[in-house]
């Protein structure tokens, strides 16, 4: 008996370490998931901390201190670690601030666009065939229809440019997109079983849409938001870069990209380094959507 429990309590570690590893394979498939994760980390923790972690007011100007280079540069300073720009503001804090802001603008654009197109969907997939969906994808079909600067520009022009107005440009872009994948996720679903015996017991169409039919299809979405997280980025470094987007003096990454256009050649970083961490959180969001796919289609683990 004193072997077998010795034998028993030498392979516990391993059998604990081997359950750990298992855990660890399914919620990261592949090393590229597991480094998509570290670098939405990354973005995540400097966009939160980064009143913590910013030397300087990202508003601060000095124009003494104008178009320094970066610390490595040959006349770079130590005390300005990635330069400064035209008004000797320090570009560090610049981006880490403008990268909050790009972050916190997507995040609200894919909340709102979200909403509007899983309702649409929803509503239009459960009453497939009538006239409501018809009304409703004709909607979605005018709205694809507009090219997006196209709506950009038209809306902006109307209302002054804001982050406010700039969420709701973005959302307007992609809801479309939303409501016709879940509409054809929900023309699937409402047929299954679990649907015709819920109506057959009576339950009302609210609580089918939202306790059934949105409970089954809303972990796919969320994958699918990740990826639209890098289209959300873009979108508002492209429009502020036009400078329809955020306005100055609030920093984006968009905006601090224009700060240095107009002289690329002989301040590269402005423009560079910001573009950097624009590429960097992009590549992070695709490589952490991606590795949530395979988490939930095991399918795509053997490709």
């Amino acid at each position: 008996m004193a072997n077998v429990n010795y034998i028993s309590l030498e392979n516990r570690p391993a059998s604990t370490q081997k359950m750990f590893l298992s855990r660890i394979r399914k919620l990261f498939p592949n090393w590229s998931a597991f480094i998509g994760v570290l670098m939405v980390l990354v973005v995540i923790i400097l966009s939160i901390a980064a009143p913590l972690i910013a030397p300087y007011d990202p508003e601060e100007q000095n124009i003494k201190n104008a178009f320094i280079p970066p610390s490595w540069e040959e006349g770079g300073s130590p005390d300005y670690l990635l330069g400064t720009d035209a008004l000797g503001r320090d570009l560090y804090s610049r981006i880490i601030f403008g990268l909050r802001t790009s972050l916190a603008i997507s995040v609200s654009a894919v909340i709102l666009l979200l909403t509007i197109g899983v309702s649409v969907g929803l509503v239009a997939g459960y009453y497939g065939g009538g006239f409501l969906d018809n009304l409703l994808m004709r909607l979605t079909d005018i709205q694809m229809a507009l090219p997006f600067i196209v709506l950009a520009i038209t809306i902006l022009s109307v209302f002054e440019p804001s982050i406010p107005v700039l969420i709701v440009v973005l959302a307007l872009v992609q809801w479309p997109l939303y409501a016709r994948v879940i509409r054809g996720m929900v023309l699937i679903e409402r047929e299954t079983d679990y649907i015709l015996a819920a109506k057959a017991m009576g339950a009302s169409d609210f609580r089918i849409l939202t306790r059934y039919l949105l409970r089954n299809i809303i972990v796919a979405v969320l994958i699918l938001s990740t990826l639209d997280m890098a289209a959300m980025i873009i979108g508002e470094a492209t429009l502020s870069f036009m400078g329809l987007g955020v306005q100055p003096p609030t920093p984006s990454l968009g905006n601090i990209m224009a700060d240095g256009r107009l002289k690329l050649s002989l301040y590269w970083w402005i423009t560079t380094l910001p573009g950097v961490v624009i590429f960097f959180t992009i590549l992070g969001l695709n490589l952490f959507g991606d590795g949530m796919q395979m988490v939930i289609d095991p399918k795509l683990r053997k490709r």
